[in-house]
């Protein structure tokens, strides 16, 4: 029988909001944990990156962040990164891509007041609380919007890319990655995404299946995961923290292992030129979203094609 866990998307909408104060706040002075992602392994042999003894603990969810936001030439860009968490993806992005201008967002309240405490005193680097689907910023102050390993948790994920494609400026890219959802044939979540995208203006999507790098990054972060777990997590909820945290046994885990669910990196633009008015498709304003919905807009001729970052893909179920 399964287990009551499986039965639902445990991570999403209040119930993802809720947890992620709690771990905010539980966690508010273990300054050495700056990541909340699966992490991701490069191929044997690929170079990985090369990263300050303080920030080797977390390696693996810091080639995450790498590998997604290396997707696009960030220097000398004003990046938002939207579900930043607990801020070291941000700061890993500012520190190695240079951007000119880095911006965390996330709704936990509790992570912003970490991540502003952490990362205090960075030049370029900042946080602000607010909610993806309602992002507190102005249209096309971005050249680039980052989202890893966060747009599972929204009630309303259309909502958010409508937001990414306001507040991205013409040319700007959306630099995504997540995972797909219980019960659902991971081709399938991946073709809602990329439509989804479409409808909110986005250009044709690159899309790369990562699912081994990130296998191969659990489980050799496996070791660490647990200790942390054994340290910081009364017993009673270790359980729910080793689902939350994907390592080996876990059903997360399994499923990424056996076929079910997928991993998936996007990298799209938003076009440089507007369609005129006739050649808008509608768009539908979800119930209590806020916010300017953005204009549908035509693809440039010019605009460059996904990149190609080589990642083996997994074997299938036997």
């Amino acid at each position: 029988m399964s287990s009551p866990l499986r039965e639902r998307q445990v991570f999403h909408g209040s119930r993802a909001r809720i947890l992620y104060e709690l771990i905010g706040w539980q966690f508010r002075n273990a300054t050495d944990l700056r990541f909340m992602n699966y992490g991701l392994a490069p191929a044997p042999g690929r170079e990985m990156v090369c990263l300050p003894s303080g920030d080797e603990p977390e390696r693996y969810c810091a080639e995450l962040y790498h590998a997604v936001a290396g997707q696009a030439d960030l220097r000398g860009a004003r990046v938002l990164d939207v579900g930043c968490g607990r801020g070291g993806g941000a700061a890993h992005v500012h520190r190695h891509l240079g951007p000119a201008e880095t911006t965390g967002c996330d709704i936990a309240r509790h992570s912003v007041a970490f991540c502003r405490k952490v990362h205090a005193g960075v030049a370029g680097l900042g946080f602000h609380h607010g909610s993806a689907t309602a992002l507190p910023f102005a249209a096309e102050s971005f050249d680039a919007v980052l989202n890893v390993e966060s747009a599972h948790c929204y009630p309303d994920r259309a909502a958010f890319f409508a937001e990414a494609f306001r507040v991205l400026r013409p040319g700007g890219h959306l630099l995504l990655a997540d995972f797909t959802p219980p019960r659902l044939p991971p081709e399938a979540e991946r073709a809602r995404i990329e439509r989804d995208l479409s409808l909110s203006g986005f250009a044709s999507a690159g899309v790369t299946d990562i699912t081994a790098g990130i296998l191969r990054g659990l489980d050799l972060d496996h070791d660490r995961r647990m200790r942390e777990i054994r340290a910081r997590f009364p017993l009673g909820t270790r359980r729910f923290a080793r689902l939350w945290a994907g390592t080996r046994g876990s059903w997360i885990y399994r499923d990424f292992a056996e076929g079910r669910r997928a991993y998936f990196m996007y990298r799209t633009q938003k076009p440089a030129v507007a369609a005129p008015d006739h050649a808008r498709p509608p768009l539908r304003r979800p119930p209590g979203a806020s916010g300017v919905f953005p204009l549908a807009a035509m693809v440039c001729d010019d605009a460059p094609g996904a990149c190609e970052i080589a990642f083996d893909r997994p074997r299938p179920a036997r």
